[in-house]
Order: C-alpha cells, then structure tokens, then sequence
C-alpha cells in the first residue's frame, strides 16, 4: 500500500461562495475525504476503528491558502502520514489544480481516543511504524496559539449547533469551526481581503443542541497582511471549544 494517496476532485456549484471561489471549509471537505481514503486502505479509518471502540479526533489544524480554488476547476490533493510521536500522528496535504498550479498546503495534527472512556490511546496501539512518511508540507510545532483577549466592536455571533454539523463521532466536524469562525468576521474589517492561512486548536468538543458564540478579534498589522485571533466557546458553560489564528491578504 502507498505512504502517499492522491484524490482528484471537481468544483461543483454547490462548493463555491459569492464569488465563484471554494471557501476554505469546503477544501478542508476535500482534504479529509482524501484523508479518509487513504486511512480506510490501511483499515484505519473512523469506521474502521469504531467498532472497536476507537476513534480518530482532530487537534490541530494549519491551512495556507496559496490562491483562489473556482467553479469548475479540476484538484488533485495528495496526502500521507507526515509523522508520530506516543499521542499524535500528523497527515500532510498538497492540493494542485489540473493545471499545475498549487492550490493549498495543510498539516495536520490527531489524537487516537477511546470513544467509551473518552481518553487517549497511544498510537502505537494501531498504527504501524511503516505508516510513516517524515516529510511535511508546512513546518509547523503545533506550539499554542494565543488566547483571545479582547474581541472587536463587531458583535460577537451566537449559533445552535444543528444536525448537519455533526460527524461520524457525533460532534461537530472540524471543518464547521472554522465557518463558524469567520462569521465573526465583519466585511468592513478587512475590505478586499480573503484568509491565506488558518491556524486551529480543537479543545473541546460541541454536540447537538448546543449554542456556540463566535468572538474575533480586531485585525492586526503583520507586514502587507492582517492577522486575526478567533475563539469558539460553549455559551452556557463559557468553556472554550476552540482558538483559530487567521491571516489575510489579496
């Protein structure tokens, strides 16, 4: 079986926004069909592994938007096994357009849990050390992300976690963070600009029938871009779900 898996994919209508352009939710949509894929030839799929009482659950999240994804284009996104330490194994992506221009670079970070007792696993447990390509597409630590402060005039969105949110573990998929995310995100705060990267920190899971508030904070100045922190909380525990970290440019 082959450490790197490609998919191939085409841009539907149904995959783009306002501007006739893939949204980063709906490529991270492909990079985890991909992902799925791959892990499934190696019987270390979500489904594989729930009936034996496991399951894979995401930690860390970073995404670089290298250019716009349009209706109707064709992209091949490769991906593979990028490393693992006792707790975590990670998985790289690469999406290039049929024409051969890059699209997207992500790496990513998971944790193998058991799904009764809600506790890690060490991965070893199932995964083979032959499972394993060291090369990543984006270097990244997965070091902390700050903490949101103080949020902008913008008030912050509150939104029920509906049913079309959720995944084959029964929360929320990853992939929902990050559009629930940009809500917060006001037009006038960042005029002709669109995210070139978004950084994720999963930390706690939301369910159906959960309301969830969206708090971001004012942009920042970092060279010719703009830099956002983001926070996703419980809001009737006030716990928080998530932190993202978003750059913008042109």
């Amino acid at each position: 079986m082959e450490l790197i898996h490609r998919s191939d994919f085409r841009v539907a209508s149904y995959h783009v926004g306002p501007r006739g352009e893939v949204p980063p939710w709906a490529l991270m949509g492909f990079f985890e069909h991909a992902a799925g894929e791959h892990a499934a030839s190696w019987k270390l799929s979500v489904m594989d592994l729930l009936p034996r009482g496991l399951s894979w659950v995401l930690s860390r999240y970073h995404l670089q938007l290298l250019r716009p994804l349009c209706y109707g284009e064709g992209v091949e996104v490769s991906t593979w096994p990028s490393g693992r330490s006792t707790m975590f194994a990670t998985r790289d992506f690469e999406a290039v357009g049929t024409d051969g221009r890059p699209v997207a670079l992500a790496t990513t970070s998971w944790v193998l849990i058991d799904v009764r007792q809600k506790k890690p696993v060490p991965v070893a447990e199932v995964v083979p050390e032959t499972f394993a390509l060291e090369r990543r597409s984006l270097a990244d630590s997965f070091s902390a992300l700050p903490k949101l402060e103080a949020h902008a005039a913008a008030p912050p969105v509150e939104l029920p976690v509906m049913r079309r949110d959720l995944d084959l573990n029964e929360h929320v998929n990853h992939t929902v963070y990050v559009q629930w995310a940009l809500e917060a995100v006001a037009s006038e705060m960042l005029p002709g600009l669109r995210p070139v990267a978004i950084e994720v920190s999963y930390r706690a899971e939301a369910r159906r029938g959960d309301r969830i508030r969206s708090l971001a904070s004012g942009p920042q100045q970092a060279g010719e871009r703009r830099v956002m922190l983001h926070q996703i909380a419980h809001c009737a525990e006030g716990s928080e779900l998530a932190r993202l970290r978003t750059t913008w440019g042109r």
